[in-house]
């Protein structure tokens, strides 16, 4: 039985919650834990109203419902603190969500919410305004969706390009990143570290040749908002060296629900840009203990930034991996990219990083073509 099937177990005994049995997807499966909402004579759960006197409980998304990607606006929705429906959300209503429910600063989401209004126009073909039309739309591929995802499918993996779901929690990928904590109760920087190389590598092995394309300054954003929002504040200095509990991690990623009953509460001061950043930064400076095989060529690339500052717009091009075939576009630093091995006929193209970097419509139809053209030309 999965580590997260466990403690969910474990947790539905104390709280009444009922836990839902795994279901068999894609050669792994998808978990929606919880059918109920949290006891609300939790003890724990009263602690948390002491930062949050707006605590709404739980509820599952309906059949209907939309939901993308990603755990955080999964979460702001199944508690209702956007449009539980997960349609024609405002934008002040996503940042006031972040704000007084997550402790997450407008500064750190700004840039990322314009984007996805952006992205919305993309697939929707209307102007949207300040109304993002559904969560579902941020699963398009190659845009704030990407390879080597904590919890999710890549959009091609290939072993079974017909049914892949890059769109829900898969437990068996999640277990992939939490193996590497061997039973931690809290995660470094260097855990994170090595967990994004891990993914790397897997889905590596696991993406259709011709699709994978390495996104770290996308993920280690996402692992910088991890530290801000599940980071201990029990614990000394957990303002300069934060530690994330990785109960409260698995629990808010496996149930899309925030983890009040495990004494989780929104974190004060809010976190800001300058907080995410920097813990990103870090993680990527931070020396990992192992290191796994095989892993793209400029797996270690990004490590060039100093501590506080990432990448926003980096070059991608194909790379002929030993003992494997080429595969479309590992990120590098440009300066590493004359040393590395590469497809000399592959036109290169630019990624931008859509936590940090304003797109245009034209970024993302060019990030949808890349791993295509490279594919058609097989």
């Amino acid at each position: 039985m999965l580590r997260n099937t466990l403690i969910l177990a474990l947790i539905s005994k104390a709280s009444g919650l009922v836990a839902r049995a795994p279901t068999p997807s894609s050669g792994s499966h998808v978990v929606t834990a919880l059918e109920q909402p949290p006891a609300q004579q939790n003890g724990q759960y009263f602690h948390a109203q002491y930062y949050d006197h707006a605590i709404r409980p739980y509820r599952a998304p309906g059949r209907n419902d939309s939901r993308g990607p990603c755990p955080m606006l999964n979460s702001l929705a199944n508690h209702n603190y956007i449009n539980h429906d997960g349609r024609n959300i405002e934008r002040q209503d996503l940042l006031d969500a972040l704000l007084k429910h997550v402790g997450i600063e407008e500064s750190a989401v700004d840039v990322a919410l314009s984007n996805a209004f952006i992205l919305c126009e993309f697939t929707t073909g209307k102007h949207c305004g300040t109304r993002l039309a559904n969560l579902t739309l941020l699963a398009l591929p190659h845009a704030f969706e990407h390879d080597h995802s904590f919890s999710r499918e890549d959009y091609m993996m290939k072993y079974n390009k017909e049914s892949n779901d890059n769109l829900n929690f898969n437990a068996t990928i999640f277990d992939t990143s939490l193996d590497v904590l061997q039973g931690s109760s809290h995660m470094t920087y260097a855990q994170m570290n090595e967990i994004r190389l891990q993914r790397e590598s897997l889905a590596l092995q696991s993406t259709t040749p011709g699709w994978f394309m390495e996104q770290v300054p996308i993920q280690e954003f996402e692992a910088g908002f991890i530290f801000a929002v599940m980071g201990d504040p029990g614990l000394p200095d957990s303002e300069s060296e934060p530690l994330v509990r990785v109960d409260w991690w698995e629990y808010w990623f496996a149930n899309e629900a925030l983890p009040y009953e495990l004494g989780w509460h929104r974190p004060k001061p809010a976190r800001g840009m300058d907080f995410v950043t920097s813990a990103s930064s870090r993680i990527l400076h931070a020396a990992p203990t192992h290191t796994p095989s095989p892993l793209p060529v400029d797996a270690f690339a990004l490590f060039e930034p100093e501590p506080g500052k990432l990448h926003t717009v980096v070059d991608t091009v194909t790379y002929l991996l030993p003992t494997n075939t080429p595969y479309r576009g590992t990120i590098a630093d440009r300066r590493r990219q004359a040393s590395a091995t590469s497809s000399s006929d592959t036109p290169r193209a630019t990624l931008k990083n859509p936590y940090m970097e304003m797109w245009e419509m034209s970024d993302i139809r060019n990030q949808q073509a890349m791993p295509e053209m490279h594919m058609q030309a097989r």
